[in-house]
């Protein structure tokens, strides 16, 4: 079973067909439901910030293998002192604190099966520190630290953590970024192209089908700088 967070997101969003062709998936996203009707694919709604709410999973899970994709995430660029007491709240609890609630409920399970696949999704800019992103940078850069403890944690259990590492994708926030800011994210890139979502699929297949690959991050930003 695939578990998916983000799942009404843009790259959530575009990979769901071709999850569901690999097992059942279940799509968790918050607020907008996926309008697409896709066999194999069940949406559930719920904040996943909440302990209490995580554990509706129940009713939906069934013995077996387990891959969570964790997709969802927030951003709010400010300068760190115009940024909101309540953007980095948020920032923090989707993009780190839920990652630990759900891992926590998950690994339980996978342990249990002794197979589990944790894939952590962060972006090649929360490394570069950019300008007006330090929540949401301190938010993926922590993302790593978690996924790095869980892989020596429970290793034994046939568990693995990785972290996919993703720079520009014509999808989500880039989308809401500004021509002149597109622009320079593409004159970053040696190929002066953006990523294609297929590509990061063939990363998710291979994390999945991999047991010697733990506690490491796979970067796909086509080289940029």
């Amino acid at each position: 079973m695939i578990i998916i967070t983000g799942a009404a997101g843009g790259i959530g969003e575009k990979i769901l067909n071709k999850l569901s062709k690999v097992d059942k998936v279940l799509a968790i996203y918050h607020k907008r439901k996926p309008t697409k009707k896709i066999s194999n694919v069940k949406y559930i709604k719920i904040d996943l910030t909440n302990e209490k709410k995580i554990n509706q999973l129940n009713k939906y899970i069934i013995k077996g293998k387990i891959v969570l994709l964790s997709l969802a995430a927030v951003k709010y660029d400010n300068l760190l002192i115009n940024q909101k007491k309540e953007e980095i709240d948020k920032i923090i609890n989707t993009n780190l604190k839920s990652n630990f609630l759900i891992s926590k409920y998950l690994i339980k399970k996978m342990m249990y099966s002794k197979w589990g696949r944790l894939i952590y999704f962060s972006s090649t800019g929360s490394q570069r520190g950019d300008i007006g992103t330090s929540a949401y940078s301190a938010s993926k850069q922590g993302l790593i630290g978690l996924s790095k403890v869980i892989s020596k944690e429970y290793g034994l259990y046939n568990i693995t953590s990785n972290i996919v590492q993703l720079g520009a994708f014509n999808e989500g926030m880039y989308q809401k970024l500004s021509p002149n800011e597109k622009k320079k994210i593409i004159n970053k890139i040696p190929s002066k192209k953006l990523g294609k979502v297929s590509q990061i699929y063939n990363a998710i297949r291979f994390l999945i089908n991999t047991d010697f690959v733990n506690g490491s991050i796979i970067k796909i930003d086509g080289g940029a700088d």
